[in-house]
């Protein structure tokens, strides 16, 4: 047996793998798969260690959530210390007010899914409301979007115009429209239900502790 190949044998039974012994002795994994194909105890040896370097990754992948996480939650509280701060130089505001009693009672309050929505037929509400994200969120951009849900006598294109219009949000950053499969014989919504759309967690927490902050103001004036 030629001396490199009695080597790596040696190697291979200290549990060594592939890329180890290739390096020690500059022998092509190639070569070295060639040599170990045929022996039992290699294939072994060989599970072990993809066990072992599966429970590796796993603890790792694990190291990096937990990171993640961590940060996830310091940016979270940055949000909510910011809406602190912000709430009390914006709370007269009309604008403010009016925004938040909006996302209060019409708007998707589950903090956990991260987005913002906020779905209705007034064109009024929901233009208030785009104003309130752009002017007290204004780095929110391009994040806005918006779909519509419609009766099937309406026309998807003619609808999306009109939203457009009225929120400001290019007819491009509209999702999928939904469709009712019933016609509703008393409802007339010439123009179906339009939702502004945002997907964004961090920017939820600094609207939803505003709305707990404002809550507050409120229950102080013992309405």
């Amino acid at each position: 047996m030629r001396p490199d190949k009695q080597r790596a044998f040696l190697l291979r039974r200290e549990n060594k793998s592939y890329n180890s012994i290739a390096k020690i002795l500059s022998v092509p994994k190639s070569t070295l798969s060639d040599w170990f194909k045929k022996e039992g105890w290699s294939l072994v040896i060989k599970k072990r260690l993809i066990k072992k370097q599966g429970y590796k990754s796993r603890i790792k992948m694990k190291g990096l959530n937990a990171i993640a996480k961590q940060k996830r939650e310091a940016l979270y509280l940055q949000q909510r210390q910011t809406a602190y701060a912000q709430f009390r130089q914006y709370k007269n505001q009309p604008l403010f007010q009016s925004g938040l009693a909006i996302y209060w009672g019409e708007g998707d309050n589950k903090l956990e899914n991260g987005i913002i929505r906020v779905a209705n037929t007034d064109p009024f509400m929901l233009k208030l409301f785009h104003k309130f994200l752009k002017t007290y969120l204004p780095e929110i951009g391009d994040l806005i979007k918006a779909y519509l849900i419609l009766y099937p006598d309406l026309n998807d294109n003619t609808c999306k115009k009109f939203w457009s219009a009225i929120i400001r949000v290019t007819p491009d950053r509209f999702l999928k429209s939904h469709y009712i499969t019933r016609h509703h014989p008393t409802k007339r919504l010439p123009h179906g239900i339009c939702t502004i759309y945002i997907s964004r967690r961090a920017y939820k927490e600094r609207i939803c502790e505003w709305i707990e902050l404002y809550k507050k103001e409120i229950r102080a004036m013992r309405v």
